[in-house]
């Protein structure tokens, strides 16, 4: 079956197209987008993102010639640009705030070096990040806890769990969803650090 054939079902709502689909293009989008962003959680949130946005535009979008794949694939990249440069406006608004005085006094204190400014953060975003995770449904949270804190992969937790894998991933998606929720610009590999 060709990846036309399966678009075209994608479009009439055949999940398990969709499935099929999905598993197809998955490891290969993951791996672009890691190598653009240099953290493999994040680039697995990225494609998550632009999975459930295609399928909640499926009806809009054309293949012809195996075109959806370069699709999906230029969905990644611009979505990879996007992380990348939310997070270099944030990182450069920061710097500018602060007098080089302070910055002088900061840098004595911990050591200065280019991720000066994501130690700082990274204290801060820890606690509102638990507290977040805190106040998720009691299944959510758990599902969430075992993904990044226990570094279970969803396989594990879903047998664990006696879920679906597709549960288990749509679990951490909520979760992922209402912790960026919280913050205004939300660079997502802050969650390596809980």
């Amino acid at each position: 079956m060709t990846l036309d054939n399966i678009w075209a079902k994608i479009q009439h709502d055949d999940t398990t197209a969709f499935e099929l689909l999905y598993h197809l293009l998955y490891p290969g989008m993951c791996q672009y987008a890691s190598q653009l962003l240099g953290d493999r959680q994040v680039a697995e949130e990225v494609v998550q993102d632009v999975f459930l946005k295609v399928w909640n535009k499926r009806g809009d979008i054309f293949s012809r010639d195996g075109s959806i794949k370069k699709y999906f694939f230029r969905l990644v990249h611009n979505q990879c640009l996007d992380v990348l440069r939310k997070y270099s406006t944030h990182r450069e608004s920061l710097v500018q705030l602060l007098p080089s005085e302070t910055w002088a006094k900061i840098s004595e204190k911990y050591g200065f070096d280019e991720f000066l400014i994501e130690k700082l953060e990274v204290e801060e975003t820890v606690v509102k990040i638990r507290k977040i995770v805190d106040q998720l449904p009691a299944q959510c949270r758990e599902i969430f806890i075992k993904s990044r804190l226990e570094n279970m992969g969803n396989k594990e937790i879903a047998a664990e769990m006696n879920l679906s894998e597709h549960t288990i991933k749509t679990q951490i998606y909520r979760a992922l969803q209402k912790i960026k929720e919280h913050f205004y610009i939300f660079p997502t590999f802050f969650l390596r650090f809980l």
